[in-house]
């Protein structure tokens, strides 16, 4: 039987792989918002969201990953970006 630390120390590397990826999202989410802001490009973009959650159901059932789980996943990250770039949007230019 292989000893648990082994394991345990892949998963320490994955999540932490996980959570350098979602710094990479958020990062481009943050250059969207800027985008949206100087455009004036609404916030919310409701057909992006579908496209998003449909394409990672997607994926997940190429992986054996649950769906559900995933559009739950997303739903947290979309959520997320929202945030930032409702933030970001909302800032004033003058810093006030």
């Amino acid at each position: 039987m292989e000893d648990l630390s082994n394991f345990r120390r892949a998963l320490d590397s994955i999540d932490t792989q996980l959570i350098e990826l979602l710094g990479r999202r958020f990062d481009v989410c943050r250059q969207v918002a800027n985008y949206k802001k100087l455009y004036k490009v609404p916030m919310m973009q409701p057909d992006r969201v579908k496209e998003v959650h449909r394409r990672n159901a997607e994926l997940a059932r190429n992986h054996a990953v649950s769906p559900e789980f995933v559009r739950e996943l997303y739903t947290l990250v979309i959520g997320e970006a929202c945030r930032l770039e409702d933030e970001i949007i909302d800032a004033d230019p003058e810093g006030r």
